[in-house]
């Protein structure tokens, strides 16, 4: 059960009258004066609110020293602040911050897959590949329903060259989120005019998406032997079609740029 956050307007007129008295500076020390003669909870329930409306207003420096004040000062065992401020710190690219932030809610609460899993995506964008799918597999053993795990660690698969286990992980992706199943419904060519469709989550159709782009990218290192063993003598359609397929790998369907990687959604709101 989440507890009901009381931020509202008493909040939004504590924001007015005090005022963002918050460094710009993380190292600076912290200045944390809001409800400093309440409870512990009434003071989490401040800096949650005021960080989370920095964050909405992309001031994420500012949204960082909210958490900050959360996790160092007044609550430290707050796992909601340092999972705020790592996904903050890995939208700024501090990527080690953001592990450190990971590692303590891990340490903090050992089962919260939604930490492995988005420690996984700051190990991609550091390139530490075998450390993100550590952490894909872990969330994977916990739950064998995760779907997003799955995408994510099928693009890490596909981004060390290991096509086969990357299909693997999108077909699992597929059949455990059932969205086979939803779209066969939607494309039956016998189903009424007007039926309306099933309720389902959009999300769950990445990894068809993700299959079209390793399909690909085994195409593009197929054209890529036969222009290596062919040599001068290549058809002209494969040249074209193989330079078409690189162009858009560099340009749109990269997989290591991170954009492919599905964050585990959580609420900076204790539950």
């Amino acid at each position: 059960m989440k507890k009901r956050v009381i931020i509202s307007l008493v909040v939004i007129l504590v924001l007015v009258m005090v005022g963002p008295v918050l460094a710009q500076d993380d190292d600076k020390e912290l200045d944390c004066p809001a409800f400093a003669n309440s409870s512990t909870e009434n003071r989490v329930t401040y800096y949650v609110g005021e960080g989370m409306a920095y964050a909405d207003s992309g001031q994420v420096s500012r949204a960082i020293y909210s958490y900050t004040c959360i996790v160092e000062l007044i609550d430290p065992t707050y796992v909601p602040g340092y999972m705020a401020r790592a996904m903050l710190y890995t939208q700024r690219h501090d990527y080690e911050l953001a592990v450190e932030d990971f590692n303590r809610v891990i340490d903090l609460q050992p089962d919260f897959l939604a930490a492995y899993n988005n420690r996984g995506i700051v190990y991609a964008a550091q390139q530490e590949y075998e450390l993100a799918l550590a952490d894909f597999d872990h969330v994977l053993g916990a739950d064998s329903g995760y779907v997003i795990a799955y995408n994510n660690r099928a693009v890490i698969y596909a981004i060390l060259g290991d096509y086969d286990q990357a299909i693997a992980d999108l077909e699992q992706a597929i059949s455990v989120s059932g969205i086979d199943a939803i779209y066969a419904e939607i494309t039956d060519p016998d189903r009424p005019a007007g039926t309306e469709d099933p309720e389902y989550n959009p999300n769950h159709a990445q990894p068809y998406a993700l299959l079209g782009i390793i399909y690909s990218a085994q195409a593009l290192d197929n054209y890529e032997a036969y222009l290596r063993l062919k040599g001068s003598q290549s058809d002209a359609r494969i040249q074209s079609a193989a330079g078409s397929l690189e162009s858009r790998f560099t340009f749109e369907l990269r997989l290591d740029d991170g954009t492919w990687l599905f964050t585990a959604a959580f609420s900076p709101i204790a539950g």
